[in-house]
């Protein structure tokens, strides 16, 4: 087979990979397109046992494996990471996909004459903001993000001590990963929607580059996505995105450069992308699947 076909290029094969956030959303379209495409086991964790089942009833193959945890509990963490190394060696594949929206928590709008709030109505509108809300987004968002990735450190390795050992010109299997996913709230200087969301997430990015760089001695990469509006339970609550929002024309192209949602296709599709051979290369990068989102609004 010529190692620029395709089929070599892309294959997820044989994969072992633990996805958490793998009941809705994004996290659903990504196990199903892993499973369809030859993943080994898909090991997906959630709170909720009816939407694990669920996406385990939408694939065509058996390889889809539901675990409840609550990534915001060590000991629950703990208890998921047993079930699985009970039914495999070793993980290729961790993607840390698991979050949360939060409530609403943006600057006040200006008045109907077109004036900006006095600064004493601008720190009014700030403080009535739950703080209990806040802490949960750190919880589950940044907490819950680095000791999901602690937590399969173990079976992330003994994924490396199984790799073979690389023939002369056959491309090499690549070394163990994790798939972080941020946001690109991450990168807003705008608020959209939540300023904790943001600061949540600009953590999130900055995680995925420190964990990249501390676990290079052990083989182990780490690289992150940051998604723009997609539909999911979370963008219907903030956003009020739904399924045709992915259509043609659904936004102004001055809003959304493509006039429309991401398709879960395309996220589906970058992943597949870095869980094979040819993403093998990458390590500590970000990458932002927008539409040119970012192009519309202050970001760093």
């Amino acid at each position: 087979m010529s190692h620029f076909s395709a089929a070599q290029l892309l294959s997820v094969e044989g994969l072992v990979v633990v996805l958490t956030g793998g009941g809705t959303g994004l996290g659903r379209s990504t196990a199903l397109a892993l499973a369809e495409n030859g993943a080994a086991k898909v090991f997906i964790l959630g709170r909720r046992e009816e939407v694990l089942q669920e996406t385990v009833s939408l694939s065509k193959k058996d390889t889809i494996i539901p675990v409840r945890a609550d990534i915001t509990s060590k000991e629950s963490l703990q208890a998921a990471y047993d079930i699985v190394a009970a039914q495999t060696d070793h993980v290729d594949l961790l993607i840390a996909n698991s979050g949360y929206g939060g409530l609403p928590m943006s600057p006040p709008k200006p008045k109907p004459d077109g004036s900006i709030p006095s600064l004493s109505e601008f720190r009014d509108h700030l403080w009535s903001s739950p703080e209990e809300d806040f802490g949960k987004l750190i919880d589950i968002n940044v907490k819950g993000t680095f000791f999901t990735v602690v937590a399969f450190l173990p079976l992330l390795n003994a994924a490396n001590e199984r790799r073979p050992t690389p023939v002369k010109d056959q491309p090499p299997t690549p070394t163990a990963q994790v798939i972080i996913v941020g946001s690109v709230a991450g990168h807003f200087r705008v608020v959209p929607y939540s300023i904790a969301y943001n600061i949540s997430k600009g953590a999130v990015h900055h995680l995925i580059k420190m964990l990249s760089t501390i676990f290079t001695p052990y083989d182990i990469r780490v690289n992150g996505i940051a998604p723009g509006l997609f539909p999911s339970e979370m963008t219907k609550t903030a956003f009020g995105i739904t399924k045709a929002s992915a259509s043609d024309g659904a936004f102004p192209k001055s809003e959304l450069p493509p006039g429309r949602a991401g398709r879960h296709e395309e996220f589906a599709g970058l992943v597949l992308w870095m869980a094979s051979p040819s993403g093998a290369y990458a390590n500590g990068n970000i990458t932002v699947i927008d539409g040119g989102w970012l192009n519309t609004l202050p970001n760093c």
